[in-house]
């Protein structure tokens, strides 16, 4: 008959290596196809090294710290925007139009204005800065 060793143990072990390879595998392929989210991008606006000093023009936005937009004085919303610019374009043509935002406005506010702006056809936009000091 045959013999058995009495001192080898029923536990069978199972090489955990080639699992623990497809683990980093699939770690690393997801951390490089994955999506980061942008924080948003911290700009200190209004402030520019080359400020030019030209003249005052004809169409002036504001966009105040908590993103109401005032067009030449007068408190509007961004649809509004876009249609009043739009009149403004067809009976006087391009004209000079400049974007005055807060520092603390996000920049995507001011994005959203001159997408509008753009749509109603005027092209030539000015942001307003502050030289630096």
């Amino acid at each position: 008959m045959i013999e058995f060793d009495e001192h080898t143990s029923g536990r069978a072990d199972i090489d955990l290596t080639p699992m623990i390879d497809v683990v980093f595998l699939l770690l690393i392929f997801f951390l490089l196809t994955s999506i980061f989210s942008k924080p948003s991008i911290p700009l200190d606006l209004p402030e520019a090294e080359t400020a030019r000093i030209e003249g005052e023009p004809e169409i002036s936005v504001i966009v105040k710290k908590d993103g109401d937009i005032l067009l030449n004085g007068r408190n509007i919303g961004l649809s509004e925007l876009f249609g009043e610019l739009s009149v403004f374009h067809k009976n006087n043509g391009s004209k000079d139009i400049a974007i005055i935002s807060d520092k603390t406005v996000p920049f995507g506010r001011v994005v959203e204005v001159m997408d509008a702006i753009k749509m109603a056809g005027l092209e030539n936009i000015s942001i307003v800065t502050e030289k630096k000091r």
